[in-house]
């Protein structure tokens, strides 16, 4: 304490009036009397008998009238700006308060902080942190909850066919393409710390060399997307338990063909989508999200079931609305980009070096294998689920739940996403607005809020359960749905730490411990669903035991062996002999 908060220097600023002999109390406990503060001051409580002697060239503001105790209290604050000592006005109860320390001390802690503390810091707060969290999660979680509420409505138009056949076909091909697409599009999860830590920093040189490279190689990787998804439409049905030849199979290969159409625009709008949310900026993508759903939302029944000269194309009508949407965002993502400057037309005829590109392939690689991880688990749980029953009910009733899940953690997502930009934002902002303190309290609050969110989405979700009859008419897939609803609330609160703790990894781009995690949580997973995936509701259960694997990474990285875990914020000082 005495080599932190320099008690000496205490007595010297305040002329003696504070000798040590006199101390009462020494607290090492971080009790931050403005959580606004938290993050840059470092507070050690020194009490000592009140006295009314005002201190000349005081000139920091009061942080903390209201903490004064019967005893009057002395609150040190390490500031991390030049150096020197600052002492503040007496308080309103008569405390004094100093403010002690120099730039070495603006991102450590003090040694012995305790569990409460931490505790105390990521609980919401109503803070600045908190209003900045809620400013960019309300139009992120928008932006992410307009597209499965249109794959809603597709589910809806499509379920309007009254033909189990028709859901089935459209809930595998669009398993399929979203399974092949986030397996190869690796692009935007690398490239969005990249963008947020160049954005932080203010190397706007950076942001538009860094964008134009990520979209000259994701849209050579949407070309070979696109070829593999229109040679192998058999194939890929296949690996999903359609049965080549079957009436699913008949309406699930033009759906398949029609959006691998569109795998290049698709991919080159996740980048723009990652590029502006590496600069903070949630609301323009959220508006380009709108005006292209909207394009998919007006062209869905038209195209499904006809209308004057345009022929009912079925669950094909509903890929080509898609696939329009697609094409509609690609347009508004890159005007919007060369309008804001975060590309140029030089950054993007710009052919990327092959050290460039060999780092973006690199941490590809291990966002690739997470990905792979992850469908596997997809594809296999559509696989259990197509091969129940020849008539498509199970699978009918699977696609069901599933929209109706997404629609809540996509919310969840949403604050994934965020923690994925804010913890580099943080840890490279100006000197005074961020460093590794503030990072520490923004990825425990997000944990938090994790949670609560995952808690409130359940409630919604169970209410939402006499909302089943919207999404098809046919009585069997409503009965046989309403298992898979209710588990999928169990596991909301589950699925909010989750996805913010994986959020954080991709932040620190620890893509690596990811994809370890990923490839352990699918081959349990897979166990699992080997013992009890021979039912649509214990399918979904073995989501419990993906799930809480999972976890147990994201933990483990945050709070043991990560860059923010307490051991490496503030590894123990050695003793002098």
């Amino acid at each position: 304490i005495a080599a932190r908060a320099r008690v000496a220097g205490a007595r010297r600023v305040t002329g003696g009036a504070v000798p040590s002999a006199r101390a009462r109390r020494v607290s090492a406990d971080v009790a931050p009397l403005n959580r606004g503060h938290v993050a840059r001051l470092n507070p050690v409580l020194l009490r000592w008998p009140r006295r009314s002697t005002r201190h000349p060239g005081a000139g920091v503001a009061r942080l903390a009238p209201a903490r004064a105790s019967s005893e009057g209290d002395v609150v040190i604050y390490s500031f991390g700006d030049e150096g020197g000592t600052r002492v503040t006005d007496e308080g309103a109860a008569g405390e004094s308060v100093a403010a002690i320390g120099g730039a070495s001390d603006a991102t450590s802690a003090i040694p012995g902080r305790t569990l409460a503390s931490y505790w105390r810091d990521a609980m919401p707060a109503n803070d600045a942190l908190d209003k900045q969290i809620l400013k960019l999660f309300v139009p992120a979680m928008l932006n992410f909850l307009i597209i499965p509420f249109v794959g809603a409505i597709d589910v809806f138009w499509v379920g309007r066919m009254g033909s189990a056949v028709a859901l089935a076909a459209q809930g595998a091909a669009n398993q399929v393409f979203q399974s092949a697409f986030w397996i190869i599009s690796f692009v935007p999860s690398i490239i969005a710390p990249v963008v947020a830590k160049a954005a932080a920093s203010g190397d706007t040189e950076e942001v538009q060399r860094a964008t134009g490279e990520a979209i000259f190689v994701a849209s050579l990787v949407g070309v070979f997307g696109m070829v593999l998804l229109t040679v192998f439409q058999a194939a890929s049905l296949k690996i999903v338990g359609v049965i080549p030849g079957s009436d699913t199979a008949a309406a699930a290969a033009p759906y398949i063909g029609w959006r691998a159409l569109t795998f290049v625009p698709a991919i080159v709008s996740t980048v723009g989508f990652a590029a502006f949310r590496g600069t903070l900026d949630v609301t323009t993508p959220m508006k380009i999200t709108l005006v292209s759903q909207m394009v998919n939302l007006l062209l869905d029944p038209i195209l499904i079931f006809g209308a004057g000269f345009v022929k009912a194309m079925g669950v094909a009508g509903a890929a080509i609305a898609t696939s329009a949407s697609e094409i509609t965002s690609f347009t508004l993502y890159m005007s919007a980009m060369l309008r804001r400057g975060i590309i140029t037309l030089g950054s993007l005829i710009r052919v990327p070096s092959w050290g460039n590109i060999g780092k973006l392939m690199v941490g590809g690689a291990a966002v690739q294998m997470r990905s792979i991880a992850q469908n596997v688990t997809f594809l296999a749980v559509m696989r259990a689920i197509l091969t129940m029953d020849a008539t498509g009910t199970a699978a009918a009733a699977h696609t069901v739940s599933a929209q109706m899940f997404q629609l809540c953690l996509i919310a969840v997502l949403a604050l994934s996403t965020l923690a994925s930009i804010l913890i580099p934002q943080k840890l490279n902002a100006a000197k005074g607005e961020g460093g590794v303190e503030q990072a520490k309290i923004c990825a425990d609050r997000l944990l938090v809020w994790g949670f609560l969110l995952g808690t409130f989405l359940a409630c919604v979700q169970l209410t939402a359960l006499p909302a089943l009859k919207f999404f098809t008419p046919l009585e069997n897939v409503q009965a046989m749905a309403r298992g898979p609803v209710l588990i999928g609330a169990m596991q909301m609160p589950l699925n909010g730490l989750v996805f913010v703790a994986e959020g954080l990894m991709q932040g620190h781009q620890a893509f690596a411990r990811l994809a370890g995690g990923m490839c352990v949580s699918t081959t349990l997973m897979l166990g699992a669903l080997k013992v009890w995936g021979h039912t649509v509701e214990g399918v979904w259960g073995c989501f419990f035991v993906f799930n809480v694997s999972r976890l147990a990474f994201g933990l483990r990285h945050h709070f043991w062996d990560g860059p923010l875990a307490p051991k490496k914020m503030h590894p123990p000082e050695k003793s002098n002999p």
